[in-house]
């Protein structure tokens, strides 16, 4: 007989399985600038098969807490056109997996990495000051005539010269498990809804 506990087998494989979609998710986005549903679904409904399995109703609230977040933080830059929906199905898959406590955690992280790598890009097109002009100015003519249309990105440009966020949002939670084991935290269950 094993001395395995079966839940933590189950949550080494849903952690496991989370790091594998995001290494797919960041190939696809830097190759095909697309983030397949067949990558992100999957993945959201393995979190909430194996919560279930863990700890029934609870395990369940404890996932969709985790999505709700995800879905949430990156709805606007979504509707503004900053970001692909695929982008927000696999923060909502990294929630599902993370719980909320930990998506929350892990979000400061992928702010931090796609705000450098946005930057990085702006130097390396050499295009900071006439970014941070045009941001200005939006948002002096969103104060003026309050209208959030002004903040809308093109779609088309975006794909084309935008960064492939899937790589920021596993260089974060990346850095996110590297914080918790130098800190000896662990991926608490349940802890906080």
């Amino acid at each position: 007989m094993s001395n395995i506990d079966p839940n933590n087998y189950m949550l080494l494989v849903l952690y496991g399985g989370l790091i594998i979609v995001l290494i797919i998710s960041s190939v696809t986005d830097l190759y095909q600038r697309r983030i397949p549903n067949l990558v992100t679904w999957p993945a959201v409904l393995m979190a909430l098969l194996i919560y279930f399995l863990i700890g029934g109703l609870d395990g369940v609230l404890f996932s969709l807490g985790g999505l709700a977040f995800g879905f949430v933080i990156f709805l606007l830059p979504y509707l503004m056109g900053g970001m692909g929906a695929g982008d927000v199905k696999l923060m909502c898959a990294v929630g599902s997996v993370l719980g909320f406590r930990h998506t929350i955690g892990a979000f400061l992280f992928i702010a931090i990495v796609g705000g450098v790598m946005a930057l990085g890009l702006m130097l390396y097109r050499r295009i900071l000051r006439q970014t941070l002009s045009k941001i200005f100015k939006s948002l002096v003519l969103l104060g003026v005539f309050q209208d959030i249309s002004l903040l809308k990105f093109d779609k088309e440009k975006l794909m084309q010269d935008g960064i492939p966020f899937a790589v920021a949002i596993t260089s974060g939670v990346c850095l996110f498990f590297i914080y918790l084991a130098v800190n000896k935290e662990t991926l608490s269950v349940f802890g906080v809804l």
